[in-house]
């Protein structure tokens, strides 16, 4: 019956140790899978804020040529302006010296 109650205590000693070393690894598992999910989380936001920076540098850059597209335009409609105004003051004056020269002569 001794043999049996040392044989009992032996696997009572045995399921504790085993009980106990599965808990100390459990919590080393968890304490990895933290780290690993706060590596993760890092990474992700490193990541994120890195396209955040593509993306708004691309989108300033868009902004730039279409800014500059416009000022081409803008350029060219001024001198299409520039030249039908000169146009138009040309016609003018010779209207006006017409008129002064027509008057002088009547």
């Amino acid at each position: 019956m001794e043999r049996v109650w040392e044989e009992l205590k032996r696997i009572e000693q045995e399921a504790n140790y085993i009980r106990s070393d599965a808990k100390k690894k459990s919590e080393e598992i968890i304490a990895m899978a933290r780290e690993d999910a706060e590596k993760l989380v890092s990474d992700a936001r490193v990541l994120a804020e890195r396209e955040a920076h593509e993306l708004l540098s691309q989108y300033i850059n868009e902004a730039r040529r279409e800014r500059e597209e416009m000022l081409k335009r803008n350029e060219e409609k001024l001198k299409r302006l520039k030249t039908t105004a000169k146009r138009r003051i040309n016609v003018a004056v010779k209207v006006i010296f017409d008129v002064v020269i027509g008057s002088a002569q009547a």
